[in-house]
């Protein structure tokens, strides 16, 4: 737990407070999903795979139905490699996104696998998932309609998926809400701050300048850490105690 959730003056307990990728991990676990990796720079979450599909003839037959083809490339250096390819129409974009995976020809058991890539939304009140194809292919697709059109295609063929498969559309993605772990009014630092200091304007400037008296900062952690609902109020009337202390300090 970060040292500024403990600094004097007396604080709150630091386990009231949850950060962001343990927030996260309990919402996937309620769904059976294994947290492999968390990335704290970009605010998320990597599961563990979900589902190995090797491409045998019926699934290749499967993903044609869609509009995909699974063929060698054509001209050099793509003729060493054999790509199950989208066909995306893409037309009018400024940048082309790859809409292919690839392997060598000289692979034998093609396969992709499945995972979820999971990321906290205040505005959803939960956990996005958002699924990634990759495999033991040499590279893969990065443009996200593609990719989720692949991913309904799987759901439609294999019936033992993973339920939040099934949940995804060719232009949305499955959200697991903090209410179905109890934890319905979950919200960050930040936002109860701006809840409660917002609108006066002196008072936002003096939380993010150097002598701002608030602990925990909105501004320094207020993204990363959450409160639940019942805990609020104690944290509303901690920073109403540091912000008399303050301005008692300047007379």
């Amino acid at each position: 737990m970060s040292t500024q959730l403990s600094q004097e003056p007396t604080l709150l307990p630091a386990d009231i407070f949850i950060r962001r990728s343990e927030l996260i991990e309990k919402v996937a676990t309620s769904k059976g999903l294994i947290i492999k990796k968390h990335h704290e720079d970009r605010q998320k979450s990597e599961t563990e795979v979900v589902g190995t599909y090797k491409l045998n003839k019926r699934l290749i037959e499967a993903f044609g139905k869609v509009g995909f083809t699974f063929e060698p490339g054509r001209k050099p250096p793509h003729d060493t490699m054999i790509y199950l390819s989208g066909n995306s129409d893409q037309r009018g974009e400024e940048v082309f996104e790859s809409d292919c995976w690839a392997w060598k020809r000289t692979e034998k058991n093609p396969q992709l696998t499945v995972y979820f890539e999971l990321s906290a939304s205040e505005r959803e009140r939960g956990v996005i998932a958002v699924p990634k194809v990759w495999g033991n292919c040499s590279g893969g697709a990065c443009h996200r309609p593609t990719i989720n059109k692949l991913v309904v295609a799987i759901a439609g063929y294999f019936p033992d998926v993973h339920p939040l498969l099934k949940e995804v559309t060719t232009d949305s993605y499955p959200a697991i809400y903090w209410s179905d772990i109890g934890l319905g009014g979950v919200r960050t630092v930040a936002t109860l701050f701006e809840e409660l200091r917002g609108h006066n304007e002196p008072v936002s400037r003096l939380a993010h300048s150097n002598v701002s008296p608030f602990l925990p900062s909105p501004k320094d952690i207020g993204h990363d850490y959450f409160v639940v609902e019942s805990d609020q109020p104690k944290l509303f009337e901690q920073w109403r105690r540091q912000l008399r202390e303050y301005k008692n300090k300047l007379g």
